[in-house]
């Protein structure tokens, strides 16, 4: 896949993450207040797998950021080779031309 799509991907994917995570802190909130009406166990135990899911989601969104960081800087490389090289052909084509 090419930089330029992998970044839109990676775009949607933070996006999808985001939505997923303040989802699931809502959820977390209801809970809290609904606590006193439902088994505090079973709470417990779904407010944590809820945390859980939460950090999950943030390492997720940190690894893309980290992958969308290594993408604009291969792609910044990858520009400057290939104005390098263009350059020199550039160079060496009025070069003959003069």
């Amino acid at each position: 896949m090419d930089i330029v799509g992998r970044l839109a991907e990676i775009q949607e994917e933070i996006q999808t993450a985001e939505t997923e995570k303040l989802q699931k802190e809502n959820w977390l909130g209801l809970l809290w207040e609904h606590l006193p009406a439902l088994d505090p166990e079973v709470v417990g135990r779904v407010m944590q797998r809820i945390r859980d899911r939460i950090r999950a989601l943030e390492n997720r969104k940190e690894a893309l950021l980290q992958e969308h960081q290594s993408l604009l800087v291969e792609g910044a490389i990858s520009n400057l080779h290939i104005d390098q090289t263009f350059g020199l052909w550039n160079y060496n084509c009025w070069m003959v031309w003069t």
